[in-house]
């Protein structure tokens, strides 16, 4: 019996001080939280949209110093545009976002709360996403577009001939072959060149560093490497300018260019598709932010504008899609107006052959009828997408020796 008593005494003991040492360690634990510096945990809120489109700082090149251009492409939204492109505000200088079904919808601005321009859990159910896709490479370090751009360069200095394929990209003769420049990082560096300049003239020849590209140090990677080099920058050669100007391009080797003009312009949207995903499309929302990024929306004053905020001036480009498709671009196989590609042969399915095509007829994708300022820039854009599309599905393939 007094063993039994014995026992349960023991146990109780034992239980007793385990909850006393639990206790005094959860107090411990306690105070040094309390003494240690801490982050609260965020609540979640509505996203404030800007109230315009955002530019990085004009001395920044895209990939180049501190600016995050990552948080750039997580909430820009379709949004309410003029004429121009310029957004439009509200009463508050709010943007205004555009649902799928076409509704505008108006930010939630309360100033006796210090609210302004918050997207509600409501709106964001509403609110339409740019999705940038492929054109994200536009973030990549100032370096490695520096080096893509150097090497479209060093390829059309290599030519002995170039025109341009149906899409609008730039095709060179080497070594009697004919090649595309399709390299969606050549292309976007080619149009961020032109657009920010005006010409593809490199006036700083200085070896890319990694300082250009907000790295850590001076780098010394290899020529051919996607990045920094030791050697020189390449320059377009007289003879390589000479072959831009029978294109109608030569302005583009003159370092004095700086506004583009209308066929200078349909080329560049024809790089910019061809950096973009080829089952993509091109719109007003995604070009205009994407050139906010590239550091393009530097140049102009527009109406409406805000202050601090400028857009690219495109009120003087004109473009036909009947026009170009059917007396300006073509494959060198056809005459201009057909695009050389496999088609079926026969109601089988199984024999193909190589045709030329009716550009207009063939690329069923074409849509919209824009024709002026940035809105006729957007569809010059869209449509060398589709044809770029339509290359891709149907192109006659290379025989390897």
């Amino acid at each position: 019996m007094k063993i039994s008593r014995f026992g349960t005494m023991l146990v109780l003991s034992v239980f007793v001080l385990t909850l006393v040492m639990v206790a005094a360690f959860t107090d411990e634990t306690a105070a040094a939280r309390q003494g240690a510096t801490s982050t609260p945990r965020s609540t979640k809120t509505p996203t404030p949209l800007p109230t315009a489109t955002p530019a990085p700082a004009p001395t920044e090149k895209p990939g180049e110093g501190e600016v995050d251009f990552g948080s750039l492409y997580g909430d820009l939204y379709v949004i309410l545009r003029d004429i121009n492109g310029v957004p439009i505000l509200d009463n508050y200088g709010c943007i205004q976002p555009i649902a799928a079904d076409g509704t505008v919808l108006s930010l939630y601005s309360n100033p006796a709360e210090d609210i302004l321009c918050e997207v509600t859990e409501e709106l964001a159910l509403l609110v339409q996403t740019v999705d940038f896709g492929r054109l994200n490479l536009g973030r990549a370090p100032y370096s490695v577009l520096a080096h893509a751009f150097d090497e479209a360069v060093n390829l059309m200095n290599s030519a002995t001939e170039m025109n341009i394929d149906p899409a609008g990209r730039l095709i060179l003769l080497i070594d009697s072959e004919w090649k595309t420049i399709d390299a969606p990082a050549e292309n976007l560096a080619l149009y961020i060149k032109m657009m920010q300049d005006g010409h593809w003239i490199t006036t700083d020849t200085s070896p890319i560093t990694r300082e250009q590209g907000g790295g850590g140090g001076q780098g010394g990677g290899p020529p051919e490497g996607d990045g920094p080099s030791t050697e020189p920058r390449p320059v377009l050669s007289d003879a390589t300018i000479a072959l831009l100007a029978t294109l109608g391009l030569g302005h583009l080797g003159d370092a004095n260019h700086s506004v583009l003009e209308s066929n200078e312009l349909v080329l560049a949207a024809s790089l910019l598709a061809a950096a973009a995903d080829k089952t993509g499309e091109m719109t007003l929302d995604k070009v205009i932010y994407i050139n906010s990024i590239y550091e393009i929306n530097q140049t102009g004053t527009l109406p409406g504008e805000v202050v601090g905020k400028t857009y690219y001036d495109f009120r003087d480009f004109n473009y036909s899609r009947e026009d170009l498709y059917s007396q300006q671009r073509g494959s060198l196989e056809c005459s201009l107006g057909f695009v050389w590609v496999l088609r079926p042969e026969g109601t089988s399915g199984t024999f193909w052959a190589t045709d030329c095509m009716n550009i207009l007829s063939e690329v069923h994708h074409f849509s919209g009828a824009e024709n002026a300022n940035v809105r006729g820039f957007i569809q010059a854009a869209d449509d060398a997408l589709q044809v770029i599309e339509y290359i891709h599905n149907y192109r006659v393939p290379v025989i390897l020796p």
